[in-house]
């Protein structure tokens, strides 16, 4: 019986398998179950972006740990994640944003993350003469090279085993392991979920309701320009947010709100021309700009748009999960497998796992995090 089975091979997934190999654990103890390939879901499906400014103080102060775990995490690991400093830029269209942005900006003064108001013709390539809001601590990297730092460090000191796993095994009020769709077992005393947004699937197989919902996202990235879009602009009334990469293409989205439920990864003809449109409306010199490709992933939703780790007390002793990260989850993912590793390796709780545990829905005790982007 093996002593660790991780079910989804996403960031948060490696995260934790190479977190577990990093104390001594190898391919007898740790089997990582992935249902299509390495990163399907939303971790090679996201826009790539690191901040510090959230809503609530739960999520604010996990930011303030894990972006300095991560900052400290890519110069460990052996591709270059081209993590880079560029800022945050909120364009304040009305006088209600601005007012949320003034109770925000004293929130995050007093965790020394404040910001600066000024006008938004300082950035001579926007069409708005209002408010703008810079937040000029937070960042992008480069998704896939953490992703895949992760794989070819521990691809060859743990089993892999690519089914889909179909049940959960319990007895006796404890975890047993797992059963696939090819019908082969899989024996471990502990098992920790990271399927994203597949993982409210995955426990319903026993009758645990965690809510996680899929809800369909878009990307769409333009030909490349000169680099000069330095930070990540938002303007929440045109439903818009997009940055340029450093090879010069202009990425982003917009908002689209869906029913939760999973669809097809195809992106809409008519969002992509929404999309450019609304672009240009609001950047100088980019008229005949054409898309040039785009991808759709999923925000992995909860109730309270805050993730989801550890256990509760209710379930089967040696269960676990770590996701539901409703659109925030790649930049958390070194530090969650962390957190994780030392949880079920330790039994250490680090104090986030009671803040973030499953039980808050059951409790009521939800987290207020409405600054999703």
């Amino acid at each position: 019986m093996t002593e660790y089975i991780i079910v989804g091979a996403g960031s948060h997934g490696l995260s934790l398998a190479y977190h577990l190999v990093k104390k001594g654990f190898g391919k007898n103890d740790i089997v990582l179950i992935e249902a299509k390939r390495i990163g399907y879901g939303s971790s090679s499906r996201n826009a790539s972006r690191y901040r510090y400014h959230f809503y609530s103080k739960e999520n604010i102060e996990f930011a303030l740990n894990a972006i300095e775990y991560l900052k400290r995490q890519v110069k460990e690991l052996n591709y270059n994640s081209l993590l880079i400093r560029t800022g945050y830029l909120w364009i304040l269209e009305n006088e209600t944003d601005y007012n949320v942005f003034k109770k925000l900006d004293n929130l995050w003064r007093t965790y020394n993350i404040g910001g600066k108001f000024l006008e938004c013709n300082n950035y001579d390539y926007l069409k708005f003469d209002g408010e703008c809001y810079l937040a000029p601590q937070n960042g992008a990297f480069h998704h896939d090279y953490i992703l895949y730092s992760y794989y070819y460090e521990i691809k060859d000191k743990i089993s892999i085993i690519f089914d889909e796993v179909k049940s959960l095994i319990v007895n006796n009020g404890k975890i047993k392991g797992v059963k696939l769709s090819s019908g082969k077992e899989v024996n471990g005393k502990n098992v920790i979920v990271t399927a994203g947004a597949w993982s409210g699937i995955v426990l319903s197989s026993i009758g645990i309701n965690v809510p996680i919902f899929p809800e369909k996202k878009e990307i769409y990235i333009t030909e490349p320009l000169k680099y000069f879009i330095e930070p990540l602009i938002i303007d929440s009334s045109k439903q818009i947010y997009f940055s340029q990469t450093l090879k010069g293409e202009i990425i982003g989205g917009i908002e689209d709100k869906r029913e939760y439920k999973f669809e097809e990864f195809s992106i809409s003809i008519y969002n992509t021309i929404k999309y450019l449109k609304i672009l240009k409306n609001l950047v100088k010199g980019i008229n005949g700009l054409g898309i040039m490709r785009g991808w759709s992933g999923y925000y992995e939703m909860t109730p309270d748009n805050s993730h989801v780790m550890g256990y509760s007390n209710s379930w089967p002793e040696g269960l676990y999960i770590d996701a539901g990260y409703s659109g925030h989850g790649m930049m958390f993912a070194p530090y969650s497998g962390k957190i994780m590793a030392d949880l079920v390796a330790d039994n250490y709780k680090n104090v986030f796992i009671d803040i973030f545990s499953p039980s808050r829905f059951e409790l009521h005790k939800l987290i207020n995090e409405t600054l999703v982007i």
